[in-house]
């Protein structure tokens, strides 16, 4: 895959359409969340439907957006652009999260639709890197998107519509190995029953579940607990 070129169109509208129950877990992990004027760095921001939950859920948080893909970023920064209060908080950093150049403490990060970009090893580096940031009251939230590397059968994504438009997206995937999967999705955009478009692209992700997230940040001095499809990381009282 070339990184999200085919993608990015249709993202908010697939997301939109499907990802309401994890947004709401998301924003119940940050609620209570005292920032301190530390910064809160959002993994992975894609277009930036995350940054703008992560700045309603916290409304006086300094806002990192850490997206590395060329595709993806004129989605956030027109969503960031159009919006006053974004353009004052959010600051969108591209490049990976394990290159960006964060300051030496953060509040939180939060890493959504993400961790299957990350492989075995770059998972270790993300994890010295939230215990090395993470405030002392800090919290990393982690969404679990793929448990395990499984043959997936062709499924609907979601179906969405603006204006006289629908948009279809399908998305299957077969085990490569323990540890991988290979993603095929596609896209078809319709007007009046007549097909307009049709888009593929594939991708292969990296499964880690909730448990072997646990047992990996753990080695890093993080403990927490997996709820529904997340795990919410904080700094184990050890590790001060």
């Amino acid at each position: 895959m070339s990184g999200y070129a085919v993608t990015a169109q249709f993202y908010d509208a697939m997301a939109g359409a499907q990802h309401g129950a994890v947004d709401a877990q998301i924003s119940e992990a940050l609620t209570g969340l005292e920032t301190a004027g530390y910064p809160v760095v959002d993994i992975g921001a894609g277009t930036g439907l995350t940054t703008q939950l992560i700045a309603r859920a916290l409304p006086e948080a300094e806002i990192l957006a850490v997206e590395p893909d060329p595709a993806m970023r004129p989605a956030i920064m027109t969503r960031v652009w159009s919006d006053p209060d974004l353009r004052r908080r959010v600051s969108i950093l591209p490049m990976t999260i394990l290159a960006a150049p964060l300051p030496p403490v953060v509040s939180a990060a939060i890493a959504s639709a993400t961790l299957v970009h990350f492989s075995p090893r770059e998972r270790e580096r993300l994890w010295a890197l939230l215990a090395a940031r993470l405030s002392p009251a800090g919290r990393a939230v982690i969404e679990i998107q793929c448990p395990v590397a499984q043959d997936v059968p062709e499924t609907r994504m979601a179906t969405a519509q603006a204006g006289q438009v629908v948009y279809r997206g399908w998305a299957s995937a077969q085990r490569i190995d323990e540890s991988r999967q290979h993603w095929r999705i596609r896209y078809v955009a319709e007007l009046d029953g007549i097909e307009i478009d049709r888009q593929r692209t594939d991708y292969v992700c990296w499964a880690a579940s909730a448990e072997q997230v646990l047992a990996e940040a753990g080695a890093f001095g993080l403990a927490g607990q997996a709820t529904d499809n997340l795990v919410v990381l904080r700094k184990a009282a050890s590790a001060g």
